[in-house]
């Protein structure tokens, strides 16, 4: 290019936009300049000649370029915002269908996997003893799984700081959906939003029974599912995040038996989750609308 002031807008539709070097710089080159022929093309954006004419003719049908007829033929710009909602429009286009060949790929490749998965699991469940992971998202789905697996009882003693995850409560309601008791002791923290507030007041809503017990009274932070399965977690004190903290997970009925029974003492040592959470949504509301009133007072 001629100016290095046009080099952003080529790294630009190079880079982030997905255009070639070439592409970039010729349709940069035809809006600075205006129509030209591909020789033109080829002098002012630094283009080989013989690449210049395919280049072109891909602007052109990428809705970037209209090819004026003439001897020889002359390119001219579209205007950059009709351009651009053009190239956006072919790109949304382009990844929609890979993404709907992604998921027919998906698809294909559960009905193939996954009884061979189920067969594995149930071989192998009855022998594994111990697992010990970390609490991230590959252990996440698991724990969903083994909620939704459940066909008796879930337990659940927290002293987590933060709500739970989408995923866990809808597969919280799925299992009550199948007639699975499940019962939670936690506390509630500032750390939940009112959206927070509201997702888990709809869990309760669908048959969740849950008590409320000050974290501090929850030395232990665990799940039992169906008398078999426990999950036991450490946080990390030199971590503050959700997601870096480790579990043990281990199938050893004794210690689910010994578990359920400390559960029921905290349970009964819990209350009613539902004034809580009420009252902290007042507070939250109320502190939400006196800030309101601040940055208004501010600004008048």
């Amino acid at each position: 290019m001629e100016h290095d002031k046009w080099i952003k807008p080529t790294r630009i539709l190079q880079k982030r936009l997905g255009l070639t070097s070439y592409e970039s710089q010729a349709y940069v080159a035809l809006v600075v300049f205006g129509p030209m022929s591909p020789k033109e093309v080829s002098e002012k954006a630094s283009i080989p000649l013989s690449r210049s004419y395919g280049v072109l003719r891909n602007l052109a049908e990428k809705g970037l370029l209209i090819e004026q007829s003439a001897k020889p033929s002359v390119y001219a710009a579209v205007e950059p915002l009709q351009a651009l909602k053009a190239l956006l429009t072919n790109i949304e286009l382009e990844m929609s269908s890979q993404l709907d060949d992604k998921k027919r790929a998906a698809h294909e490749l559960t009905k193939i996997l996954s009884p061979i998965y189920i067969k594995s699991k149930d071989s192998k469940s009855k022998t594994r003893k111990v697992w010990f992971t970390r609490r991230d998202f590959a252990f996440l789905s698991i724990y969903c799984e083994a909620i939704k697996n459940c066909e008796k009882e879930v337990l659940v003693a927290t002293n987590s700081l933060y709500p739970p995850e989408r995923k866990i409560l809808e597969a919280v309601i799925h299992a009550l959906k199948e007639g699975v008791s499940c019962r939670v002791v936690r506390q509630i923290t500032d750390f939940w939003t009112l959206k927070d507030l509201k997702r888990y007041e709809n869990v309760i809503k669908a048959g969740s029974q849950v008590r409320y017990l000050d974290g501090n009274k929850i030395p232990l932070r665990f799940a039992v599912f169906d008398e078999q399965d426990v999950i036991i977690v450490f946080p990390d004190e030199q971590k503050s995040r959700i997601h870096e903290i480790e579990s043990l997970w281990v199938r050893i009925p004794p210690l689910a038996k010994i578990l359920r029974q400390f559960f029921e003492e905290l349970w009964n040592k819990g209350e009613p989750i539902l004034p809580i959470l009420e009252k902290t949504k007042r507070k939250k509301r109320t502190h939400k609308k006196t800030a309101a009133k601040k940055s208004f007072s501010r600004v008048v």
